[in-house]
């Protein structure tokens, strides 16, 4: 099995593919796929990727560097809650069919989503494969066991 840094960035860009396709399917005006595809993205990235980060990633790296409050980590937490209420926006524009606000949605989350897995693959992931003493393999499980558990 692969370290937690490669486990994460491969979810990132699994995740990101996901997104890709649900935006595509509002550009086609297939909106039940757009809707589908979008929460198999949602409980990715959130009920998976995040909570791994939230619960067991971010821990352990403020563990390591001696405090509940990290800058690095309160940033990336700041950063979820914004990307929660953009993703529950997004599903709003595709229930109302409104392909231009998706859109408008859409390229604001991907600019965050680009800076914050940049700040996540450069600083957190690294930090915590050399750390950790199982390279966080452990909590790499979690996120690879959530790709086969994916909403249908």
């Amino acid at each position: 099995m692969a370290d937690i840094d490669q486990i994460m960035q491969h979810d990132h860009e699994r995740l990101d593919q996901l997104l890709g396709q649900s935006a595509h399917a509002v550009s086609t005006g297939a909106w039940q796929e757009a809707a589908h595809l979008l929460e198999v993205f949602r409980h990715g990235i959130v009920d998976g990727h995040m909570m791994v980060e939230e619960s067991t990633l971010f821990p352990a790296f403020e563990h390591k560097e001696g405090g509940d409050d990290h800058p690095l980590t309160a940033l990336l937490r700041k950063g979820h809650r914004d990307l929660r209420i953009f993703f529950e926006e997004m599903a709003e524009a595709i229930q109302d069919q409104d392909a231009e606000t998706f859109d408008d949605l859409l390229s604001t989350v991907q600019t965050i989503l680009k800076q914050h897995d940049a700040k996540e693959e450069t600083e957190l992931y690294p930090y915590l494969a050399a750390a950790l003493p199982d390279r966080g393999k452990a909590a790499g499980k979690r996120i690879l066991a959530d790709e086969t558990e994916t909403p249908s």
